[in-house]
């Protein structure tokens, strides 16, 4: 039964693209787009701490659809701004072969204090990533929201992964990024919170003790923002395609809406440890979708691509509501065809160049995207 009541819940997406050149070496040119994009693009636009990166991200949007153009508009402007250079872009949680020892880092005080703080562990950092803002009001919702959404967190590592290669080897891994990624303090499954005060004294707690300034180094998968009142999903790989990054954040967008419609009708979801999500986690890092997943209730095994048909069948009634049925269902697509993950090996392996991985990436990052005229 079709749910109508759905709470038309807010979406931000950030993306954190690839720059690279035609021989797909990656770039250090971010200083150069920044200044071009600035007129067109304005704060949408920023600087990691890679030359060889950029982040862009949407404006607060109402609905997939907003985000969709957004999205394209953002592609395809950077796309049009590097062209001249012969430079692209390319979006993948990780480069096959460049090197991080190799990049120019960004002069910023920040950039330097996480450095000092981190070490190697920062240095090394030379990862992407996609992370999708879902605005919740209710401060006490959106911990509880955060405490049952969770569980979906590896579901959704899985659909989204895109770095097998690491340092020009084939890992093993589909997400060889959340290695890298969890080397850093403060990272993976966040702990269950009783309420939103029992959050806010663990993050004061850190910023007495001077292990944080801020929420903002609390970089868990999953994490009620710092400053604005969105919970942020932070696990999974940059989306290579536009159509996966969509199908990423409606279904991000879907899950908090449906857990929101059963809490109004006393049905909350059920918690799990996080070191049993992380079980599953790893296994979404190392199969994606040809992983098989822990059933808690069940306790067995269950195949990602049987998984992934439940986790449809589960939002189902509010997807309608929320204007996202297409995008949701691309979740179909990726079963059939893999991520972007297995596109990449399945292009490694015909081919035995890691250059032609970085050209399917890069070709597949604008496919779709209307040219913009600059």
């Amino acid at each position: 039964m079709r749910q109508t009541n759905v709470p038309r819940l807010t979406i931000g997406i950030e993306e954190e693209f690839q720059i690279v050149d035609g021989e797909g070496q990656l770039k250090s040119h971010s200083e150069t787009l920044l200044a071009a994009a600035a007129p067109r693009l304005g704060e949408q636009i920023k600087a990691e701490m890679m030359q060889s990166v950029i982040e862009a991200g949407t404006k607060i949007c109402a609905d997939i659809s907003e985000a969709r153009a957004e999205i394209t508009t953002l592609r395809g402007t950077l796309a049009a701004l590097l062209q001249p250079a012969g430079l692209r872009i390319a979006s993948a949680g990780t480069h096959p072969f460049s090197h991080w020892q190799d990049q120019q880092v960004t002069e910023a005080e920040r950039y330097k204090i996480l450095e000092d703080e981190l070490q190697d562990v920062i240095r090394e950092l030379l990862i992407f990533g996609l992370h999708v803002h879902v605005g919740i009001p209710d401060r006490e919702s959106r911990v509880e929201v955060m405490n049952e959404a969770r569980y979906f967190l590896p579901h959704l590592l899985a659909i989204s992964t895109s770095s097998p290669f690491w340092l020009a080897r084939n890992t093993g891994l589909k997400s060889y990024r959340q290695v890298i990624w969890g080397r850093f303090p403060r990272t993976g499954i966040p702990p269950d919170f009783s309420s939103y005060d029992e959050y806010e004294n663990f993050v004061e707690l850190l910023v007495k003790t001077a292990s944080i300034d801020n929420g903002r180094k609390i970089w868990w998968d999953l994490r009620p923002h710092a400053f604005f009142p969105t919970i942020e999903f932070r696990v999974c790989d940059a989306a290579t395609r536009v159509e996966e990054t969509l199908c990423i954040a409606a279904l991000i967008q879907a899950i908090c809406a449906k857990l929101l419609v059963l809490r109004e009708k006393n049905q909350g979801f059920r918690r799990y440890l996080p070191s049993l999500i992380q079980e599953n986690k790893w296994r979404a890092m190392r199969g994606g979708m040809d992983a098989k997943l822990i059933d808690f209730g069940k306790q067995t095994e269950v195949p990602m691509k049987d998984l992934s048909v439940e986790l449809l069948e589960f939002v189902d009634d509010v997807v309608d509501a929320l204007g996202s049925r297409r995008e949701v269902e691309y979740l179909e697509t990726i079963v059939r065809e893999g991520t972007s993950a297995d596109r990449q090996i399945r292009v490694w392996k015909e081919t035995g160049h890691l250059h032609k991985v970085v050209d399917l990436v890069a070709s597949e990052t604008v496919a779709g995207v209307p040219a913009v005229a600059l």
